[in-house]
């Protein structure tokens, strides 16, 4: 007798519709707004594309977030991803402003950290 057949499971778009969320795109790191997005707390990501995996299913892997503290400053935290010394460690910093954490975040793709708290 042979097994029932399980059903297909849904192909995935490589990339999900971000449309006009996107904030910088460099073709490999991406950095996304959440900005008005119902039950999110960061308000916006830090992603690299990656090839598609179970770790991976859209092939975007979150490196860091941003967002607002209750006292007015943004928090921003980045993991340092690969296979480096600091590979899986987090830094993290504190900032005046949103456009700081999020030129930080940016500045901060292609190396181990963030830049010193404000």
């Amino acid at each position: 007798m042979s097994k029932p057949q399980q059903p297909a499971q849904p192909e995935l778009s490589y990339h999900p519709n971000l449309g006009d969320r996107i904030v910088q795109d460099d073709g490999l790191y991406l950095l996304v707004s959440l900005a008005g997005v119902p039950g999110s707390k960061a308000k916006g990501l830090l992603l690299r594309r990656m090839p598609r995996s179970p770790k991976t299913p859209y092939g975007l892997e979150c490196l860091g977030h941003h967002l607002l503290l209750t006292d007015g400053r943004w928090y921003a935290s980045r993991v340092i991803g690969g296979d480096s010394e600091h590979a899986n460690k987090t830094t993290t910093g504190v900032f005046q402003t949103e456009l700081d954490a999020l030129v930080n975040l940016w500045a901060s793709r292609r190396s181990p950290g963030l830049a010193l708290m404000v």
